[in-house]
């Protein structure tokens, strides 16, 4: 989250697979797509934390041995996916009582998460339902979200609110900004954040560097992918040294996600992506992209 300052060059997040849990940021120079080698991977190309929309459908056995292996390396676990099979449909717009059990259990599930990885967050969409007026939706969502956020709290989990622009994924109920700061605010509890997808928020039609600056009180979570096509930093149209100017000046100093599959998928196209990625970003340190090793460490 924002602080007092942010010194230094971002504190980058991999994933660990955003269309398939089979193709993670570094599925070739991981030696496998297995969590516990990609984990290895992100550690030794000096990434810092670790992004998994899929965590919820790995077994407890996998997810215990993926935060021993985390907190081997000192990487962070700084999102999951909040609802892998509801994630575009009304649920935590809805006030049915169905509804609200599976919002209970959704939070119980990614609180023993949080806690078995000494914190994380969890992204938090709903899909539009057309038949309800949006307003009550949102109103709906905010007074959900709320119940939920002591919980999180006690967990070290902290609820992602992350508005999707409409000309990549159609239907969400937040496609603008506007009403998913208005969420925050209503809540009014750190543990309810806003996630600041500068990829979204750029085809949205905002100027990105003022939007992270208007945003910088509510957000909890920056994800990064230039556009159009959500294609590797330094390939797209956005201007990442006045992105960067101003993550440093809102002092965010949280993990800043790479939310991309990199265009050239292949091992060079990884070491590549790397590469390119450490000058686009002006980082101190150098990204390194050894060949894939022989044998496996996932076991």
């Amino acid at each position: 989250m924002p602080g007092s300052s942010a010194p230094g060059p971002p504190r980058l997040g991999g994933h660990l697979g955003l269309s398939s849990p089979d193709a993670p940021l570094l599925v070739h120079l991981g030696c496998s797509p297995a969590p516990l080698d990609q984990i290895n991977a992100l550690a030794a190309h000096g990434f810092a934390g670790v992004q998994d929309l899929f965590m919820k459908m790995r077994p407890p056995q996998e997810q215990a041995a993926m935060a021993a292996r985390m907190k081997q390396h000192g990487l962070v676990l700084s999102s999951i996916g909040g609802d892998p099979f509801h994630w575009n449909t009304p649920l935590w717009s809805r006030t049915d009582d169905a509804a609200v059990q599976m919002q209970a259990d959704s939070i119980r599930e990614s609180a023993a998460i949080a806690r078995c990885f000494g914190g994380a967050g969890a992204v938090c969409v709903a899909g539009l339902d057309p038949d309800r007026a949006m307003a009550s939706q949102l109103t709906a969502m905010a007074e959900n979200l709320k119940r939920a956020a002591v919980q999180a709290a006690e967990a070290g989990l902290v609820l992602l609110i992350e508005p999707i622009a409409p000309a990549r994924i159609p239907g969400m109920l937040l496609d603008r900004i506007e009403p998913a700061m208005e969420i925050v605010h209503a809540v009014a509890m750190p543990s309810v954040r806003l996630l600041f997808d500068i990829g979204h928020v750029a085809m949205m039609g905002h100027a990105v560097a003022d939007a992270l600056r208007q945003c910088a009180s509510a957000i909890g979570l920056i994800q990064a992918a230039d556009i159009p096509d959500r294609v590797d930093i330094g390939l797209g149209t956005l201007d990442w040294q006045a992105i960067l100017a101003a993550i440093r000046a809102i002092g965010y100093a949280g993990i800043l996600e790479l939310e991309y599959e990199p265009a050239d998928q292949t091992a060079a196209g990884e070491a590549a992506m790397l590469t390119r990625l450490g000058a686009t970003l002006d980082m101190s340190w150098r990204v390194s992209a050894p060949a894939p090793s022989a044998s496996s460490s996932s076991g």
